[in-house]
């Protein structure tokens, strides 16, 4: 190997060293209005005002389903609220919580809203939006969002657990209860298959207008062209040679 191509090599490597500590952490937090194809606002399936309508089993709307967790996570609670641990495993499976403390679907601000049970049960007020819940796509995401409601205030948090169709984790995220909030998968992998979601707020949460994109591509999270293209860029002047050497992915 000629010395110049052993330049080169190195500095291939740096670049995607480079790369990769631009994008440290796999999921990004971004403006829920800036993602979005799909929209799930649960209006293809029946709700009333509390105690909503109860889901004992799994809960398919917009194209995608919905279960308390996530085959294989540890349930616990705190107070009245689910907590979700661990990680399932493969291939990733939708988990039914006990009968009345699955999920609920609810009209109490006028439009359908996805609301968890907690321990304590739907029927139970301190109950009613205290659960969690498990997201599972047809097909692999690069993108999430959702709309959050009812929250008390305070410093509580929402927890969202990013799994691949594995079971592995991408990673955990957490956000303030207040709002609405948008997760890229950083690089644009389309390898998000499923999504946890628990809070810490004491009144309980409803969920809204969840958005995601159908289209998929590579499950196991080769960079869209696009990003191929944008990541040899990056590379400067070993970028160029490359893209001289070899066609440019379109």
């Amino acid at each position: 190997m000629t010395r110049q191509v052993t330049a080169m090599l190195a500095a291939l490597a740096l670049g995607f060293a480079s790369a990769g500590l631009a994008h440290a952490d796999p999921i990004d937090v971004v403006a829920y209005t800036t993602t979005g194809l799909m929209v799930i606002d649960f209006e293809d399936a029946a709700a009333a005002p509390f105690p909503g309508v109860n889901y004992d089993g799994i809960l398919n709307s917009g194209g995608a389903r919905f279960a308390e967790r996530f085959a294989g996570q540890n349930l616990s609670f705190s107070g009245g609220n689910d907590v979700l641990s661990g990680s399932p495993g493969g291939p990733l499976t939708l988990q039914t919580g006990a009968p009345g403390r699955n999920l609920d679907l609810g009209t109490d601000n006028g439009t359908h809203n996805l609301i968890p049970c907690g321990n304590l049960g739907c029927l139970d007020g301190n109950g009613y939006g205290e659960g969690s819940f498990a997201v599972l796509f047809a097909h692999p995401t690069s993108f999430f969002g959702f709309q959050q409601f009812f929250d008390e205030g305070g410093p509580k948090l929402t927890t969202l657990d990013f799994f691949n169709g594995a079971g592995g984790l991408i990673q955990r995220v957490t956000v303030n209860v207040h709002g609405s909030f948008g997760f890229h998968r950083s690089g644009g992998f389309e390898d998000i298959a499923g999504v946890s979601v628990f809070t810490s707020d004491l009144g309980g949460l409803a969920y809204d207008n969840l958005v995601y994109d159908p289209t998929h591509g590579d499950p196991g999270g080769v960079p869209e062209p696009a990003t191929w293209a944008m990541l040899l860029t990056g590379f400067g002047a070993i970028g160029a040679i490359a893209r001289r050497r070899r066609p440019v992915l379109a």
